[in-house]
C-alpha cells in the first residue's frame, strides 16, 4: 500500500484555467494584432483538437511546472517570446559562432566569464575542440527588458542513436537576449579560452497551421458520452450501451508476440518480464470490467474500473517502430524524432546528482486513439508545454499509449537523471511516466500497466535503486505541494501524482493499481540487468562511488555508468569493474580506454588512474590519456608517466626493440644529452678544436657536450677528459641540474642533514637545492651521492626538475 502523507493542508482554490487569459497572452493583444483574444482562442481549441484533448481535460491533467518555474501571472525565463507568441514555430535559424578567447573576460561572482556581445540571440549551445575534455558550461543571456536570465547549465549532447557524446552542450533557449555570458570550467579552473559559443537567432518565424483531426478521432462531445457508457457502434457512431461487448484481447498472443529477449554482456541474459498481463499485478486484459464495443474505442462499460482495451492489441504501428538505443536493460521505445519533436523550440534542461522515485501521471485525454493519434497526442502535449505554458520542453519523461509503446518525451537523455515539468516540488531527481488517456474511471491497459512496470524497474535498477518498496526523503523547497515549504517529506520509490500535489492523477482507476504495479516493478527489478548493480555493491556502494548520473548505456564495444565518485564500465564478454575517479576524468572517457584497473590516485596536484588501454592523467588543468610505448615499462611500473612523458618530447627516445632499460646505469654523455634536449637544444655552433682530450668534432653529441662546457654546467677532470661513457654519479647529476637552472643562489645547510654529505663536500650546495626543491630528497637520512644514476631514476630526476625550471 502507498505512503501517504500523514497531514494535508487545505487546498487552494481550484484555478478555472492554466492557460493565461487572452487578453494577458501577449503584448500585442491589445492592439488587436494576429495574437489577440480571438488568435488566442483559437489556438488554444486548434492545440486540444489537435491533441484529441477534450477542453475539460486540460484542468484535470495535473501537469506541474518545473521546480522553480512560476506561473502565466507572475512567468519569468520560461515565458514564450512575446515576438513569436503561442504557437509559432522557428524558421531557418541563424548561427553566428564566435571563439570565447577573443570575447571579454570578466569576473562574476567568483567565476571568470567570457561576455558576447553583438549578436542577439535565441539559442545559445557551446562546443570544443573534437578531443578536448568536456568542462562544466554554464550560460545566461540578457533579456531586452535590461534583467539577466538565471544561469542555465548545459548537459553535454548525446546522440541517442550511437550513445556517442558530442563535442558540445545541448542548447539553451533565451527567446530573445542581446549579450550572452559563459562559465567554462574543470575541476573548478576556467578553460573558456577553448569554447566555442553558437548563437542562433530566428530572423523570420511563420504562424504554424492548426493541427487537424486524424481521421478515426473521437470528438470531445462523444468522448463525454462515453465516459457516461455509451459505446461506438462498427460504423463509429454512438452504439447502444447495451450491445454486446467486444472480442477481449488474448494474454496469451500478448506473449507470443513479444520480442525475446537478446543475449545480455558478459555472457548472462535477463529473464523474460512475462507476459504482458504484469505477472498477475493487474489481472487480465479486461481488467475485471466490461469492455468497450469491437472497434477497440478503448472506453470501458458500466464498471468503474473498465480497462481500455487497446484496438490493435500489441502490434506496434508501423510507422513508429520502437527502437533499442544500446541501453541495457531498457525496453525499446520510440525516439522525440520519431514523434517529431520540434527540438529547434525547445530550451535546456538540467539534471539531478541522484534519482530518487519515480512518478506516475496520465495525461486525462481521450482512451480512444488510433497508433498514429498516439504520437499527435504527444506533439499537442509539447506544444502546450512548450507554447502555451513557455515549458523549457515537454515535462514527462517518457509517455505510454494504451498499445503499450514508450515514448521518449523530456529531452537530455534517457539516461540521465533529468528534471521534468511533472511534479510541483518534486521534479528534481524524480522521472515521470505518463500513461496517455484518461483513468479517472476507466484502469490502463495490460500493455500499458506493462509498459510502466517495465520502464520503471529499469529507471530505478539502473540508478542502483533495487527496492521499490525503500522511500525517499524529500524536502518540499516550493510553496502549492500538499505540505508546507521546508516540510521533510517521506514518500515511496514508486508514487502517483496526486501523493505530492493537489491533483487527481494519475485517476482513481489507475491509482487503484499502485500496490500491484509496485510488485510488477519489483518482479522485473528482480530479473533485470544486474551486471553493474553488482559491481557497485561490490565496491562499496554509494559510500565509496557515490550516486549514478548517467546510467548503462552502450559507447563503443563498452557500457558506461557514471557516477558523482567513480564510474563502472563492462565490456564484451567481460565482467563489470567498478573504481573512484574524478570528474574530470569520468567527463573524458572513451571506450578505447577500457575498464578502470584502479582507483584514481591523487599525489601533489596529478590524478592518475590505470585503465585496460593506458592510464588517464589530470594535472595542471588538463587531461590526458597515455598508451604504453616501451616493451619494458608497464602501466605499473613506478615512473611510467615520467618515461612516458620524457619520450614523448623526445628527450629520452629510448633504444632498440622500443626499450628503455630501466636499470642500466646511464653515461655522462647521455646525461648531459637529454639535458640539452630537455631544455629546448638552444642553437649553438661547437667550437673547432674540442675542449676535452678524451673526444673530438667527431664524436655523435659533441655539440650537447660542448655547449654545456660554454654554459658552465660541464667542466673537464682534472686530466682534462670528460670520460663520456662512465655512469653519472647522484652528485654530478645534482650539480649538471643545478646550473642548467642557473645555479641560483642557496645555502647548503640542507645537505649537511645528509649522513653521507660532509661539510667539506664539493657538492654540498647543489644536494642542497636538489633536496629543498623536491628534486631529490634522499633516502631519509642518506643522500648516496656516490651511486650511479640508472635510466629510470633519471627520468623522474628529468621530470621533477623540468617542474622547477617551468
Amino acid at each position: 500500500m502507498s505512503q501517504r502523507p500523514s497531514s494535508s493542508p487545505t487546498p487552494p482554490a481550484r484555478r478555472t484555467a492554466l492557460v493565461p487569459p487572452a487578453s494577458a497572452a501577449s503584448p500585442r493583444a491589445a492592439a488587436g494584432g494576429t495574437d489577440g483574444p480571438a488568435r488566442a482562442a483559437v489556438r488554444r481549441r486548434s492545440l486540444i483538437a489537435g491533441s484529441a484533448l477534450a477542453g475539460s481535460a486540460l484542468l484535470a491533467t495535473g501537469v506541474a511546472r518545473a521546480d522553480g518555474e512560476k506561473d502565466s501571472r507572475g512567468a519569468e525565463e520560461d515565458r514564450p517570446p512575446a515576438e513569436g507568441g503561442t504557437g509559432r514555430r522557428a524558421a531557418e535559424p541563424r548561427t553566428t559562432a564566435v571563439a570565447l578567447r577573443d570575447a571579454e573576460l570578466v569576473e562574476r561572482d567568483g567565476h571568470p566569464v567570457r561576455r558576447v556581445v553583438g549578436h542577439p540571440a535565441a539559442l545559445v549551445g557551446i562546443t570544443w575542440d573534437e578531443g578536448d575534455v568536456e568542462p562544466a558550461v554554464s550560460v545566461r543571456g540578457l533579456q531586452v527588458d535590461g534583467a539577466w536570465s538565471p544561469w542555465h547549465e548545459l548537459e553535454v549532447a548525446v546522440d541517442l542513436d550511437t550513445g556517442v557524446r558530442s563535442s558540445g552542450t545541448e542548447p539553451v533557449f533565451f527567446a530573445d537576449v542581446t549579450e550572452v555570458e559563459v562559465i567554462g570550467e574543470l575541476d573548478g579552473a576556467d578553460v573558456t579560452e577553448g569554447l566555442y559559443a553558437h548563437l542562433i537567432d530566428f530572423p523570420a518565424d511563420p504562424k504554424q497551421a492548426p493541427m487537424a483531426l486524424d481521421e478515426g478521432g473521437i470528438p470531445a462531445d462523444e468522448v463525454a458520452r462515453e465516459r457516461a457508457g455509451e459505446g461506438r457502434g462498427a460504423d463509429g457512431t454512438p452504439a447502444d450501451p447495451a450491445d454486446p461487448t467486444a472480442s477481449q484481447e488474448n494474454p496469451e498472443r500478448v506473449a507470443e508476440e513479444s520480442a525475446a529477449p537478446e543475449p545480455q554482456e558478459g555472457g548472462e541474459q535477463s529473464s523474460d518480464p512475462g507476459p504482458s498481463d504484469g505477472g498477475g499485478a493487474t489481472g487480465p486484459s479486461d481488467g475485471g470490467g466490461t469492455t468497450g464495443p469491437s472497434d477497440g474505442g478503448g472506453v470501458g462499460g458500466t464498471g468503474t474500473r473498465g480497462t481500455a482495451v487497446p484496438a490493435l492489441g500489441p502490434v506496434p504501428p508501423t510507422a513508429l517502430v520502437p527502437r533499442d538505443l544500446g541501453i541495457p536493460g531498457a525496453p525499446t521505445l520510440i525516439t522525440r524524432a520519431q514523434w517529431g519533436a520540434d527540438e529547434g523550440a525547445v530550451r535546456s534542461t538540467s539534471s539531478a546528482t541522484a534519482l530518487q522515485s519515480v512518478v506516475l501521471h496520465h495525461t486525462a485525454g481521450t482512451n480512444n486513439y488510433s497508433p498514429s493519434q498516439a504520437a499527435q497526442q504527444i506533439r499537442g502535449i509539447f506544444d502546450y508545454h512548450v507554447r502555451v505554458l513557455g515549458w523549457a520542453d515537454i515535462g514527462y519523461n517518457v509517455l505510454v499509449d494504451r498499445y503499450g509503446q514508450i515514448y521518449e518525451g523530456r529531452h537530455g537523455g534517457l539516461t540521465r537523471n533529468i528534471n521534468g515539468a511533472h511534479a510541483l516540488g518534486f521534479n528534481t531527481g524524480s522521472f515521470g511516466i505518463s500513461v496517455m488517456g484518461d483513468h479517472s474511471s476507466l484502469q490502463a491497459s495490460a500493455e500499458a500497466r506493462e509498459a510502466v512496470m517495465q520502464v520503471a524497474a529499469w529507471k530505478l535498477l539502473s540508478t542502483f535503486l533495487a527496492d521499490v518498496h525503500e522511500t525517499s526523503s524529500w524536502t518540499v523547497g516550493v510553496n502549492g505541494t500538499r505540505w508546507d515549504r521546508g516540510t521533510r517529506v517521506t514518500l515511496p520509490r514508486f508514487f502517483g501524482h496526486r501523493d505530492v500535489n493537489w491533483t487527481s492523477c494519475p485517476g482513481d482507476a489507475l491509482y487503484s493499481a499502485m500496490d500491484d504495479l509496485r510488485w510488477g516493478i519489483q518482479t522485473r527489478i528482480d530479473s533485470g540487468w544486474r551486471y553493474h548493480l553488482r559491481a557497485f555493491v561490490d565496491h562499496g556502494g554509494a559510500s565509496t562511488l557515490g550516486s549514478v548520473l548517467m546510467s548503462a548505456q552502450k559507447e563503443g564495444d563498452h557500457t558506461i555508468t557514471r557516477l558523482s565518485d567513480g564510474l563502472i564500465v563492462s565490456g564484451p564478454g567481460l565482467p563489470a569493474r567498478a573504481a573512484t575517479t574524478t570528474d574530470s576524468i569520468r567527463r573524458s572517457w572513451r571506450p578505447h580506454w577500457g575498464r578502470p584497473l584502479e582507483d584514481v590516485v591523487h599525489a601533489d596536484d596529478r590524478y592518475t588512474q590505470r585503465f585496460e588501454a593506458g592510464m588517464a592523467v589530470r594535472e595542471n588543468y588538463r587531461n590526458r590519456f597515455v598508451t604504453p610505448y616501451f616493451v619494458d615499462v608497464p602501466l605499473t611500473h613506478r615512473y611510467f608517466l615520467e618515461i612516458h612523458d620524457l619520450h614523448e618530447q623526445g628527450i629520452i627516445p629510448g633504444w632498440p626493440g622500443r626499450e628503455f632499460r630501466v636499470k642500466d646505469d646511464t653515461t655522462r654523455n647521455q646525461a648531459i644529452t637529454f639535458l640539452y634536449r630537455l631544455l629546448g637544444s638552444p642553437r649553438f655552433t661547437p667550437p673547432t678544436r674540442s675542449p676535452f682530450t678524451d673526444i673530438t668534432p667527431r664524436h655523435a653529441q659533441y655539440r650537447e657536450v660542448t655547449w654545456a662546457h660554454a654554459q658552465g654546467i660541464l667542466e673537464p677532470y682534472s686530466d682534462g677528459t670528460f670520460r663520456p661513457s662512465r655512469a653519472v654519479r647522484r652528485d654530478e647529476l645534482s650539480r649538471f641540474l643545478y646550473r642548467g637552472a642557473g645555479s641560483p643562489r642557496w645555502s647548503p645547510q640542507r645537505a649537511y642533514e645528509f649522513a653521507d654529505v660532509s661539510s667539506s663536500s664539493a657538492y654540498a650546495t647543489e644536494i642542497a637545492w636538489m633536496a629543498d626543491t623536491e628534486i631529490s630528497a634522499g633516502w631519509g637520512r642518506w643522500f648516496k651521492p656516490g651511486d650511479p644514476v640508472n635510466h629510470e631514476r633519471l627520468a623522474a630526476l628529468l621530470t621533477r626538475f623540468q617542474g622547477v625550471i617551468g
